[in-house]
């Protein structure tokens, strides 16, 4: 009995030693267990999340990237750690990626906040630039034979603008941005290869205005009528005694700009003609018409060397039947290389002028920049 009580006093002795040791035990390991740090991961998804939808895939991408890697990493340290041993975890590494994801993902959406309002701002003014300059080209361009390949681009770079407006009423900035710029390149270039076709054409100005002064002083000087007709400004004018009897607007063959060189090209031709018939309504398929002698001597040794270096086949005819004459007023160019009037305006044309009435055909009576200076302020 004695033994027995002597073991069980013992037993109770060890338990009660070992209880407190356990708990110490217990504490020291509570103690040294290392947490994951979840909040600075949810930080680091929060700041993704926040950067996103700030559109920081458009207006800050490096630093987007920069931040998913960076989270990326946490995760990636994380799951290493939690594959240890819980007395060896380490989650420094993954609390460092996540904080630094945090502060990157901070940046990328101060960033990209930044770069829409700049972009709001930007696109509004590049959107009101080239909307002005599409009505410019309308103004000044558009009514012109332009090559076709102008005016289609032209036509591309109207279409984006209005696929950009769109856009940029929706809240698509960045969309609205990339449109613009496009649109911008469009324009510029058709603007500038329209604008390189006025300024050659314009190279015949010197030319065009001697022959127009000529006539006008022979007019004066022999008091005597004189047609003269400016191409850019769609009008015939008719001196007398060097003044301007009549007035009237007028329209061409649809290629009117430059020179005609053979027939069927519709282009209305330019230099020094005369009347060389009057042609009432019963010899003409028009109201009435004045035929000129086109082709001249000029036209003539021009076709010739067209001919000659291969420009145009020797089958190519250099065409005539160019005249003055009415069923115009339809408020576009639609002749053969003729040059038309409303009925009512060609009765006075043709009552004025006489067999050998001088015509003179020009490109423009007035310099590029004064017509350019004209058709804005027109606008």
């Amino acid at each position: 009995m004695g033994q027995r009580k002597k073991r069980k006093r013992a037993g109770l002795t060890t338990v009660a030693i070992g209880i407190p040791l356990m708990l110490l035990a217990g504490g020291w390991v509570y103690t040294k267990w290392p947490d994951p740090p979840m909040e600075a991961l949810r930080n680091a998804a929060d700041a993704i999340t926040v950067a996103r939808d700030a559109e920081a895939a458009k207006y800050a991408p490096e630093l987007l990237e920069e931040t998913v890697a960076l989270f990326d990493s946490a995760m990636t340290h994380l799951k290493t750690e939690n594959n240890r041993f819980f007395l060896n975890r380490d989650f420094s590494r993954v609390e460092g990626f996540a904080g630094e994801a945090t502060r990157k993902g901070a940046l990328a959406y101060e960033k990209a906040s930044e770069k829409a309002r700049n972009v709001n701002h930007t696109t509004a003014a590049t959107l009101e630039d080239l909307e002005k300059r599409t009505a410019g080209f309308k103004t000044i361009y558009s009514p012109l034979p332009l090559r076709k390949a102008v005016r289609e681009s032209f036509n591309q770079a109207v279409m984006i603008l209005s696929e950009a407006r769109l856009a940029r009423e929706k809240g698509d900035f960045h969309i609205a941005e990339v449109k613009l710029e496009k649109a911008g390149k469009l324009m510029r270039d058709s603007e500038k290869k329209a604008g390189t076709m006025l300024e050659e054409y314009f190279m015949d100005y010197p030319r065009w205005r001697e022959m127009a002064d000529k006539a006008i002083a022979r007019s004066a000087s022999q008091g005597s009528t004189a047609i003269v007709v400016d191409k850019m400004a769609h009008l015939l004018r008719v001196y007398q005694n060097g003044k301007v009897r009549a007035e009237f607007k007028v329209e061409f063959g649809p290629n009117w700009i430059g020179q005609k060189s053979h027939k069927g090209d519709q282009a209305t031709p330019e230099g020094v003609y005369q009347v060389i018939q009057k042609k009432d309504r019963h010899r003409t398929i028009y109201y009435k018409a004045l035929l000129i002698n086109y082709p001249n001597g000029d036209d003539r040794v021009r076709f010739k060397k067209n001919i000659d270096s291969h420009k145009f086949s020797r089958k190519t005819e250099i065409g005539g039947s160019i005249e003055i004459h009415g069923h115009g007023g339809r408020g576009f160019d639609w002749t053969n290389g003729c040059v038309a009037l409303d009925n009512k305006d060609m009765d006075v044309v043709f009552s004025l002028a006489r067999e050998n009435t001088p015509v003179i055909i020009v490109g423009s009576l007035e310099p590029l920049e004064k017509v350019i200076s004209h058709v804005k302020s027109a606008q």
